[in-house]
């Protein structure tokens, strides 16, 4: 308690300090002027009297300096002198603080913009309670492959578990919606959940309610829940939302419900739907088509439940070998399948490059300080002389930096609101809805204590070693010189050489991982070139399940379609499918060769393609062998399939493809026919992350019409431009199928590689950035080393140096300091391309073009930039120069 008091009192007096200063020399004067007159009393005169007193009493100062620290809290009162000193100091210095506060200002808020896209997107892109314990389950065929999970199997880990607080299930669906009065149709992406998965995700609606179990059954699920953003842009927001109706593919479903802005899973759920399976899919074990979604009860580790769920699993095989041999359960954590493995990786990618640009600025920040603390060695050393500690010295110059990193830090979160903005301003809606965590993105507490941090590091990391090289000063030979001399030592100089040797080595760094990973991008942005998609126009179509219930409907529509868009003026070719190539959809499916039973357990898979006849010539596919898809292939008769080079050589080794059956889809899954393959075609990549070429099994869209398929109209005019005329006659056609994502097959490029776009974009500002400050710290160096040495070029010129002799010392030294940083920049790009070979495509992480030019660029920059000062020493007046000292 006595120790919470006199806290309490020391506390206090920091807010009294005037009146308890003036009460303190009020009683040491007292105390003082009577024992004045005692000793006045004894015989002493008056001055007599006071000497002695003092000198009994000892060191006035002293005694209230020691009272005072006493008394108050000495930690801040230190530390306000301390900061008082320091602003004034910077205030004294405006050039100095205004330089260092703008680049500590650019480090640091680029580095808080993207911790907090980081904060958004990978760390806590979902604001869902103990976010920890929710994961997902899915199927393993022991190959890596993880899939989607039988009904059937669900229902049974449901029910024989006990690690779960809640397992649900959903599925995702494309429909098409209208408003209840009609009207054309759009897209909207939909989550068929079951009732519980609103507890896993421990989310409250915003409005209204969510369904219940009841609702969850076939006839009964004519309900939907919207997500935060559809609600906002197709509803404004509108609160008397509930109790409307839409139609989705045909079928009415009244509004019951609006999810807050924090339920971001899926995310791109634009509403939730019942998921209301028959009970022929309850009891199916072959079709793989849900998804799994659990909450752990706590305490409860994912190991654990993965071990729990593979037991079951093993149980199941014995009962069901049939369908369930040879499967086993995955579980992950809910965060990791949201992230997947590049999102994170290309992030940390990017924060280690920031992290680089402040390093080159606080080596940029340093070499300043180097500078600044050669001018203060007259100051200094004269308060040294007049009793200042090298302690008390050290902390005054680390104040200083302190001061300067707090300030590049408030300077900072401009820079960071700007780079964040211009972020998610540029991201395509088309893409934004894909990512979770994404309009979460702000400045929020993690962000700024993250800059505070940053500009506490910054502070100490540039302000270190210029600080204790400032304070080893000789105070005798100071003085003595006074302000004429301002040169620094040769420790000094190598120090400085060492910090333009580090800037330049991690500017080589940047500059090369940046031209990689932009080379790259750019071979991906071309490599369909031979497609040529910028003559192509295409659109997503999906045909209503409710009319369009019939192969026989779905075949006459595309039929019509397709001769339709073929008649309009300026297009060449129309063609329909269901995967682009180099794109961001591909998937493998199961399949079965007739006459080859495979082994239980044992599995094989292929890209399936549903195409028109003319997709091989529209996209110059080269065959190989057989034929294409002709006019004998029509509705009714045998299904044929065309298969790719891969296909044929993997599954028929030795032996030709033609005339073989294959059936699609696990055995039992569904009535898919058997194909006939009656063509070989050369292998297309449908991947662009994953360059592993697959097996394609190529599909007659005309004999097996697919429900949703992408139109490619090629044209020799602009493609856009048939965007209007495309629309009238689809529309004509039936204004109940939605068209979307109309745009060029240039376009769709671009928006899949979107992600690696955004690196490499933000890898090359980062890299301009550390290029533009190692230019500026080269050129800084090589001026104050003309600067310090001008007496000694001055007398070189006196003694019949030419000034070009001047000028090539000077380029000698930038020389060095430029070839030493090179050498370690290129070591290092070396080392950080073999690290991230996997995070770099279409381009050869040696690529010795990359590496040639880039080191010949920076060279030639900081050479550039030395000129200046070299020309400065090449015209040194000797006479002025001598004079000056």
């Amino acid at each position: 308690m006595d120790k919470i008091r006199t806290l309490l009192v020391r506390i206090a007096s920091l807010f009294r300090r005037g009146k308890l200063d003036a009460e303190l020399d009020e009683e040491v004067g007292a105390h003082i002027d009577l024992a004045v007159e005692a000793k006045v009393r004894g015989g002493m005169s008056a001055q007599q009297a006071r000497r002695e007193a003092l000198r009994e009493f000892g060191g006035v100062t002293q005694m209230k300096e020691s009272y005072r620290m006493r008394r108050g809290l000495p930690f801040f009162e230190i530390a306000a002198r301390d900061l008082h000193y320091a602003f004034r100091q910077l205030w004294k210095s405006p050039g100095f603080t205004l330089t260092t506060v703008l680049t500590l200002a650019i480090g640091i808020g680029v580095n808080t913009a993207i911790f907090s896209m980081m904060d958004a997107v990978v760390l806590r892109p979902l604001a869902i309670p103990d976010l920890n314990r929710v994961v997902t389950v899915a199927e393993d065929q022991g190959q890596g492959d993880y899939k989607q999970v039988a009904l059937a199997n669900y229902e049974s880990w449901k029910q024989q578990s006990r690690s779960f607080e809640s397992l649900a299930v959903r599925s995702e669906a494309v429909l098409g919606m209208t408003a209840a009065s009609g009207g054309e149709a759009t897209h909207v992406d939909a989550a068929l959940t079951s009732a519980n998965f609103f507890d896993v995700m421990q989310t409250q609606p915003l409005l209204g309610r969510v369904y219940a179990e009841s609702e969850c059954q076939s006839g009964k699920d004519g309900v939907l829940v919207l997500s935060y953003s559809f609600w906002q842009k197709h509803f404004g927001a509108d609160p008397a939302v509930l109790g409307r109706t839409i139609n989705l593919d045909q079928r009415a479903y009244t509004i019951v419900g609006v999810m807050p802005k924090v339920m971001q899973y899926p995310s791109a759920a634009d509403m939730f739907l019942p998921l209301a399976p028959t009970a022929q899919q309850q009891a199916n074990r072959v079709a793989h088509d849900y998804l799994v979604v659990g909450r752990l009860h706590p305490g409860v580790a994912i190991n654990q439940a993965q071990e729990e769920l593979r037991v079951i699993a093993s149980r199941l095989a014995k009962a069901y070998p049939a369908s369930n041999l040879g499967w086993s359960v995955r579980v992950e954590p809910l965060l990791d399948v949201i992230n997947g493995d590049m999102t994170p990786m290309y992030y940390r990618l990017i924060l280690s490059a920031t992290g680089f640009v402040l390093l080159v600025v606080c080596a940029n920040v340093a070499n300043l300080q180097f500078v600044r603390g050669i001018r203060r060695r007259p100051e200094i050393a004269i308060r040294v002389a007049l009793g200042a500690g090298r302690r008390r010295l050290l902390r005054h110059l680390l104040t200083e930096n302190m001061v300067l990193g707090l300030l590049g830090a408030v300077a900072g979160i401009g820079v960071a609101a700007v780079c964040t903005h211009l972020c998610k301003i540029a991201m395509p809606e088309s893409v934004l809805k894909y990512l979770a965590g994404w309009s979460n993105i702000s400045l929020n507490g993690r962000a700024l204590a993250f800059s505070l941090l940053l500009a506490i590091l910054a502070g100490l990391a540039s302000g270190v070693l210029p600080a204790l090289r400032a304070l080893r000063v000789d105070i005798v030979e100071q003085l003595k010189a006074g302000s004429r001399s301002a040169s620094g030592s040769r420790p000094t100089q190598r120090l400085r050489d060492a910090f333009a040797v580090a800037q330049i080595a991690m500017s080589v760094l940047l500059v090369i991982g940046a031209a990689l990973m932009s080379k790259g991008m750019w071979s991906l942005l071309h490599v369909a070139d031979r497609y040529q998609p910028k003559q192509m126009l295409t659109f997503l179509a999906d045909l209503p399940a409710a009319r369009y219930d019939t192969d026989v409907k779905m075949t006459a529509w595309y039929s019509a379609s397709l001769a339709k868009l073929r008649a309009l003026p300026g297009v060449t070719h129309v063609e329909i499918t269901t995967m682009l190539p180099d794109g961001n959809d591909q998937w493998l499916e199961d399949f079965r060769i007739e006459n080859r039973p495979l082994m239980p357990g044992k599995f094989q898979s292929a890209v399936p393609i549903s195409v028109s006849a003319g997709y091989f010539d529209t996209l110059h596919i080269a065959q190989y062998a057989g034929r294409m898809f002709n006019s004998e292939d029509a509705p009714g008769a045998q299904p044929a399939a065309v298969v790719s080079r891969t296909f044929a050589e993997r599954y028929f080794p030795g032996q030709s493809a033609l005339g073989h059956r294959i059936q699609m889809g696990t055995a039992g899954k569904n009535d898919t026919p058997w194909v006939r393959i009656v063509g070989i075609v050369e292998d297309v990549n449908y991947l662009w992350i994953d360059r592993t070429v697959e097996p394609d099994v190529y599909l007659n869209a005309a004999q097996m019409p697919p429900r949703s398929a992408t139109f490619m109209v090629a044209t020799a005019g602009d493609p856009l431009a048939l965007g209007p005329a495309v629309r009238r006659e689809m529309a004509a056609l039936d204004p109940s199928v939605p068209l979307d994502e109309m745009q060029t097959y240039q376009q769709y490029l671009t928006v899949a590689l979107t992600g690696l776009i955004y690196v490499a974009s933000t890898l090359s500002v980062n890299a301009f950035i550390g290029l533009l400050l190692a230019a500026m710290g080269i050129f800084g160096v090589m001026g104050n080393l003309v600067a310090e040495r001008t007496r000694e070029i001055g007398v070189r010129i006196a003694l019949g140096a030419r000034p070009q002799d001047m000028l090539a010392m000077i380029l000698r030294r930038a020389a060095l300091l430029t070839g030493i940083g090179v050498t370690l920049g290129i070591a290092l790009a070396a080392g950080m391309a073999r690290l991230s070979a996997d995070l770099i495509f279409g381009v050869q992480p040696y690529d010795p073009v990359v590496f040639i030019s880039i080191t010949v660029a920076i060279v030639a920059i900081t050479l550039l930039v030395s000129w200046g000062p070299a020309r400065r020493a090449a015209t040194v007046d000797p006479m002025r120069a001598l004079r000056a000292e």
